[in-house]
């Protein structure tokens, strides 16, 4: 019995990637740097089987891809796909002669946790910096040029084997491994479809996620399993140039982009300091959001400032994820009654603050009251059902206050235990961590259980204190991350923020900056660092790393 129910028949199958007539086209800042057609794409992805194969490799094998976004990346990919190999995409460790460094750290980790029989990086210094005397084989993307793999090689899946391992969280010491099957990621990618309708002869995908995030990856395994055309832009581009992510969409009659609430702010604030009024974005039919709880100022924005460029304000999709789940498990799909706070087919209530981290209720709020704006997050997709639960396990009815559960066919067969033994889900169902509610059959996020700061008893989520702190007309939106700390004295609030202002000017940052959480919330802040421009850890596609700022700031690194 399969651990997840599923057609074999419908099972993806990498070996008919060839015959789709679309290419994906590589982007930077600037304009195209390069394309590949499909059946390029699949010679090469045979090839690097075929090299794969004849190294010893053998069907489960896992394998390590710190490799950036090109088509070197995706040949290995989808080489370890086709030859039965497990890939796992990872971050390219930026300095992997320095054994000190975060990233070489990080990569460290990673490869013991996941012990795997190969690593593949772009060149071989890298390869030699990183080689270890009784580690995994570490080859280059150049000893992946082969003769192809014959079809008697490339065996089809079957539903349990393992189809890749998703980094999802953790430390430099333990980062979890999300272990994904064929059925799973099959079930995911078919709903993803389905809800984006995604039609080869209309639709072209542009995004600038990296492939080792879940939706940068999954997003693109979408996209070329349907035969679409996929542009492809490093995050770094997108981070020197933030329009550019908005003029390729414009220039190349793109329909469906996705971005972390993170981009679509970026991209705003870029606009309005320097506008670009040749953009036009009537082509853009889907523009997902979605990561941390979505604020809907930046949505609002980002219709508001887009809409003389032809926006549809319906194209913006609020959706919510994981890597547990393959990617997508929320999306809001269906288009609102316009209101003050639903437009297109995004919705939003303003609740009573002091009910909801006094009394953990849900309650409109009325009048001048303190309040707090949620996003609905949508309907499950397919194949899965959402629960939120009391700590003692307990459904909870619409407007009650939970952890969230995800329950289905997508839903992870474990985290990767050592000597590649897999966690076993119970029933299906992993709890995710997040604390939410339902309201009309959406589901509302309003933090994360682990980050969540408890003072004086009261619970209240970092993102309300840091956007509270980012008030200050010196702290841009986004420029702080809060996080917490508990001693034998206590559990103590660190604020961190980014700022333009000259060193002479920090102290007043700080005391203005903890009066702001003392007059909003009633307690003091342990301390305030203030940190250069891109001093706060971010993940690629923008999220803060508040664990990693926590590990930092006890470790004495954080300055």
């Amino acid at each position: 019995m399969t651990l997840t129910p599923v057609d074999e028949k419908q099972l993806l199958d990498y070996r008919s990637l060839g015959a789709h007539q679309a290419a994906v086209t590589f982007l930077d800042s600037a304009g195209i740097t390069g394309e590949v057609t499909y059946r390029k794409l699949a010679d090469k992805a045979r090839g690097a089987a075929g090299a794969l194969l004849a190294h010893g490799l053998t069907r489960g094998d896992r394998v390590l891809l710190p490799l950036g976004t090109g088509p070197d990346h995706l040949a290995a990919l989808w080489g370890c796909l086709l030859a039965g190999l497990v890939p796992c995409t990872i971050t390219v460790p930026p300095s992997p002669e320095d054994e000190a460094a975060t990233g070489t750290r990080q990569f460290r980790a990673v490869v013991t946790v996941t012990e795997p029989a190969a690593v593949i990086t772009a060149d071989t210094e890298t390869a030699t910096a990183l080689t270890t005397g009784d580690g995994p084989r570490y080859m280059t993307v150049a000893d992946l040029d082969h003769p192809p793999a014959t079809d008697e090689q490339l065996t089809a899946p079957g539903p349990d084997d393992a189809h890749h391992i998703q980094l999802t969280s953790g430390s430099t010491s333990a980062p979890k491994a999300a272990v994904l099957t064929y059925a799973q990621v099959t079930a995911n990618v078919h709903a993803i479809h389905r809800a984006l309708e995604l039609d080869p002869a209309r639709d072209r995908v542009c995004h600038w996620l990296p492939l080792h995030h879940d939706m940068g990856f999954i997003l693109s395994l979408s996209t070329l399993t349907r035969g679409v055309p996929l542009d492809l832009m490093p995050s770094i581009s997108f981070l020197r140039d933030p329009l550019s992510w908005l003029r390729h969409i414009s220039r190349r009659g793109a329909t469906i982009t996705t971005a972390p609430p993170f981009g679509y702010r970026t991209a705003t604030a870029r606009f309005l300091r320097t506008p670009d009024t040749d953009l036009d974005l009537t082509t853009l039919r889907q523009a997902y959001v979605g990561a941390e709880p979505i604020p809907l100022q930046a949505l609002t924005d980002f219709r508001d400032t887009f809409a003389k460029q032809n926006l549809d304000e319906a194209a913006i999709i609020p959706c919510y994820g994981m890597a547990e789940t393959v990617l997508a498990a929320t999306m809001s799909l269906n288009r609102r009654e316009p209101g003050d706070l639903s437009w297109g087919r995004v919705k939003a209530l303003r609740l009573d603050r002091e009910h909801l981290h006094h009394h953990n209720k849900v309650t409109d709020a009325h009048g001048d009251r303190s309040s707090i704006t949620v996003i609905a997050c949508g309907t499950p997709l397919g194949g899965l059902t959402v629960h939120v639960r009391t700590p003692d396990g307990t459904e909870c009815a619409d407007n009650e206050i939970g952890e969230i559960h995800l329950r289905g066919d997508s839903v992870m067969a474990g985290y990767l235990h050592p000597g590649g033994t897999t966690a076993p889900v119970t029933d299906r169902t992993h709890a995710t961590g997040d604390l939410g509610f339902t309201r009309d059959g959406d589901l509302y996020i309003i933090g994360r259980a682990k980050e969540i700061l408890i003072v004086n008893g009261r619970n209240l989520p970092p993102y309300d204190v840091e956007e509270t702190i980012e008030t200050h007309p010196d702290i841009d939106a986004g420029n702080s991350a809060v996080f917490s700390y508990t001693d034998d004295t206590g559990e103590h609030i660190v604020a961190t923020v980014e700022t333009r202002l000259r060193a002479d000017q920090h102290e007043r940052l700080k005391r203005e900056a903890s009066m702001l959480v003392r007059q909003s919330f009633g307690f003091n802040l342990q301390n305030v660092i203030v940190l250069r421009r891109g001093g706060i850890p971010r993940t690629t596609s923008g999220k803060r790393q508040r664990s990693r700022l926590r590990e930092d700031y006890l470790t004495g690194r954080l300055a």
